[in-house]
């Protein structure tokens, strides 16, 4: 195995594996759209490089994993945000995803970042394991109602006049 930070000719794979990122964290409200998804990546490569890395497996690419750094405004901390973590099909439940997390924890250290912060949905199961096998505790959780049918309080028990 081999990781390594992302190079211009991996922008079709990658892009790729955002696209799946967004359907698995937005489902139906997923961008889908590879352009985009190539655009994005295609911007953020020239001040994002070292961040960026790519594992590869047998000369194919196996997974990716994208890394922010950022600095708590108020505080003044210095952490690093997980973009985006993938695996790619044939190759989750190998050992390409721990190594792929251990080389975005070595990034982190030579940072000097305080806190890593990464979001996953509450249905990817398989992230949120491997984040806890790390030692990442959950800290938020946001909710979200969908407004397609409105409760009626009356009929909800709520109070009416």
């Amino acid at each position: 195995m081999r990781i390594r930070t992302i190079q211009e000719s991996d922008l079709e794979i990658i892009a790729e594996y955002e696209k799946e990122i967004s359907v698995i964290s937005f489902g139906n409200e997923a961008v889908t759209d590879l352009e985009f998804h190539g655009r994005k990546l295609a911007k953020a490569i020239p001040q994002e490089q070292q961040g960026m890395l790519v594992a590869e497996m047998e000369g194919q690419s196996a997974g990716w994993l994208w890394m922010t750094p950022k600095v708590n405004f108020v505080t003044k901390e210095k952490y690093i945000m997980f973009k985006s973590f993938y695996i790619a099909e044939p190759y989750r439940g190998s050992a390409c995803a721990e190594a792929l997390l251990d080389a975005g924890m070595r990034f982190c250290r030579e940072q000097g970042a305080k806190r890593i912060v990464g979001h996953v949905h509450v249905s990817n199961l398989p992230m949120r394991v491997l984040y806890k096998n790390y030692g990442f505790e959950p800290t938020h959780l946001t909710m979200e109602y969908v407004m397609d049918n409105p409760p009626n309080p009356a009929e909800d028990g709520g109070m009416s006049e």
